[in-house]
């Protein structure tokens, strides 16, 4: 039998003639508790040759070429953000898979900067388990659990972080949010209580001006463990598949995106490829919904 291409029949070899660019970030050294977040970004590109390209509805992914732009293998987060800066300002909707999470440091660093060298503002949505705006974590001022903290940092505004999904805070991320109450938190409880049509529309009502320029960062533990186990730290009490398909779903309907990553799937910790072939199917409905858009 044949082998597929990976990510079959959207891929694109010439990136002039893609609308879409795939980098991948094979860095986890961040991470505080399980490892293996480096090795997602290739074995969800293998994975995906046994997948085929349509949506989980029975459509077909039309109009969509991807370039794979290989993978950024600096440790370094200066040049990890000047690569990421370069896949940004071809215009192309840019696709990032993690990686540990503080690869998010330096792909919304370089998002900032796209966002307004075309004056536009930039936006970001955060799914997680976790708020992910520690100041320091376990002597890492760069630890996957920071990456919200250090965009703060880089320029981005209190009111333009929206976060959903959450059930696991630390006391000093408490504490901050007692005193930033512009970034809007959407614990686990309350994300399930308003339901994602209430939360997107919401999210339209704040961010739905063409002007806002949306990056949205999936970490694959907003997903409860029973969906998505393999990740490095996994959460209970989490949403479930559906339930953040429509959240994704909605955010890709309705807002500017323009970036997109895929964080903390760790394929060493996964049961049978589950929280994998999660990613990828959630790569697909979102070009699905881009194919649509355009």
């Amino acid at each position: 039998m044949a082998e597929h291409e990976i990510f079959r029949g959207i891929i694109e070899k010439n990136i002039d003639n893609a609308n879409v660019i795939l980098t991948g970030i094979p860095f986890d050294k961040n991470a505080s508790i399980g490892l293996g977040a480096s090795l997602a970004p290739d074995h969800i590109r293998e994975l995906s040759k046994m997948v085929p390209a349509t949506s989980k509805d029975g459509f077909k992914i039309e109009g969509i070429r991807m370039f794979d732009n290989g993978n950024i293998t600096d440790e370094d987060f200066d040049l990890m953000q000047k690569k990421a800066f370069n896949a940004l300002n071809t215009g192309k909707f840019n696709l990032f898979l993690g990686g540990d999470h503080s690869v998010a440091i330096a792909t919304e660093r370089a998002f900032y900067d796209y966002a307004k060298s075309i004056d536009k503002n930039p936006v970001i949505i955060h799914l997680d388990a976790h708020p992910d705006i520690c100041d320091i974590y376990e002597d890492n001022y760069y630890s996957h659990a920071c990456p919200n903290r250090r965009s703060l940092d880089y320029g981005y505004k209190d009111k333009d972080l929206f976060i959903i999904g959450v059930r696991g805070f630390e006391e000093q991320e408490i504490d901050f949010f007692e005193k930033h109450p512009e970034i809007y938190v959407f614990n686990a409880s309350n994300t399930r209580k308003l339901g994602a049509e209430n939360l997107i529309n919401l999210l339209v009502a704040k961010y739905g001006d063409s002007n806002n320029l949306i990056y949205l960062s999936y970490d694959i533990d907003i997903n409860d463990p029973a969906f998505a186990p393999g990740t490095g730290t996994p959460e209970p009490f989490g949403l479930d598949n559906n339930l953040v398909m429509e959240i994704i779903e909605g955010i890709f309907k309705n807002l500017n995106v323009r970036a997109f990553d895929i964080v903390e799937v760790a394929p060493p910790l996964d049961i049978n490829d589950i929280t994998s072939y999660l990613a990828i199917k959630a790569i697909y409905e979102a070009l699905y919904i881009l194919s649509l858009k355009k």
